[in-house]
């Protein structure tokens, strides 16, 4: 294991990135956090005035946690004066995480219409199940383990309705190959997603925000449909992140995370 420091700026809070809904394989123990990704991992421990970090793969994890972006500047392009800057100031230390796509479809088919403790606790055990033991943790599982499962496997994980179509997506990804979604635009990588069976709107871009680094996506969710319902009344869920698209533009994923946080943990009227 490696060790790196980071001396903290305000737009960046590790606990705040961990719990802003991006990710799932992550915890909180004595004095330090730990996130899961792939077979990697990365501890924590807050320092006061930095983060000391220690990881099995540095460069990996300076990447995941997107530490090279200026997000100084894109807070202060998307400024409204509004919900919009309140959100930037209750949350302004989120990171959008760079993760591996396949773990982000698996993750969010898990998160249909569930709770973050359940999400947590399934995908837990997928890996304790068909993860490669790594040292004193488990990796998440590849396509193929996911594949060779039958529909009682994944009820007992606590999928529920959600087991045929991780089942499915698995099986379609390992016979078919998973598609070029990085070299497509936005709305074709969209659209491939959408041709499994189980992805929606808002699973997809979930997808394409925190697995393909996508920023020009709005996943709309509850909490996000309640945050803007009264600037686009009557709007379905799907024009609505039609309409915030067009308005954020570029920075629309950072927009999202932003108002999410915010509204599902301190306006929540």
């Amino acid at each position: 294991m490696d060790k790196f420091t980071l001396k903290k700026i305000p737009t960046f809070d590790i606990v705040q990135t961990l719990e802003c809904g991006q990710v799932f394989r992550y915890g909180f123990e004595d004095d330090r956090c730990y996130v899961v990704s792939k077979d990697h991992i990365l501890y924590c421990k807050d320092l006061g005035d930095s983060y000391e970090f220690e990881t099995d793969d540095v460069s990996y994890f300076k990447n995941y946690l997107d530490l090279e972006r200026d997000y100084a500047s894109i807070q202060k392009e998307v400024q409204d004066g509004g919900f919009v800057s309140e959100a930037i100031e209750y949350g302004k230390g989120i990171h959008i995480l760079n993760q591996d796509v396949e773990e982000m479809i698996i993750s969010f088919l898990v998160s249909q219409n569930n709770n973050i403790p359940r999400i947590k606790n399934t995908i837990d055990a997928f890996c304790r199940a068909l993860g490669k033991k790594m040292d004193g943790y488990y990796a998440f599982p590849s396509m193929e383990a996911f594949a060779k499962q039958d529909l009682s496997f994944y009820k007992e994980c606590g999928c529920g309705y959600r087991a045929e179509y991780i089942q499915g997506v698995a099986r379609n990804i390992v016979s078919n190959g998973l598609p070029d979604l990085e070299n497509m635009d936005t709305d074709t990588a969209r659209n491939t997603l959408l041709s499994y069976k189980g992805i929606g709107r808002k699973v997809a871009d979930c997808i394409l925000l925190f697995g393909l680094g996508r920023k020009d996506v709005f996943p709309v969710d509850t909490w996000i449909y309640k945050a803007f319902k009264n600037d686009y009344p009557n709007a379905s869920p799907e024009k609505m992140a039609t309409l915030l698209i067009q308005k954020y533009g570029k920075n629309c994923g950072f927009v999202q995370q932003w108002a999410f946080f915010y509204k599902r943990n301190f306006k929540n009227i």
